[in-house]
């Protein structure tokens, strides 16, 4: 036996969840252009790229004594 779900009662109207949908997708796509950006960004700097040398403080107790 199946157990039918409740009706969902949504509390926009539908022209609401249309532009909700529209603003939804906009803010995808902008993940999306960002993916595209980071890797041509990361391929153009990878050969200006320099390692800088972070001191661990866990090596001396983390303390300032």
């Amino acid at each position: 036996m199946t157990t039918r779900l409740p009706a969902l009662s949504s509390p926009f109207t539908p022209e609401q969840c249309q532009i909700l949908g529209d603003v939804y997708s906009l803010i995808l796509s902008w993940r999306k252009e960002d993916k595209k950006t980071d890797s041509i960004n990361s391929d153009a700097t990878k050969a200006n790229r320099t390692e800088v040398e972070v001191p661990n403080l866990a090596q001396n107790g983390g303390s300032d004594e």
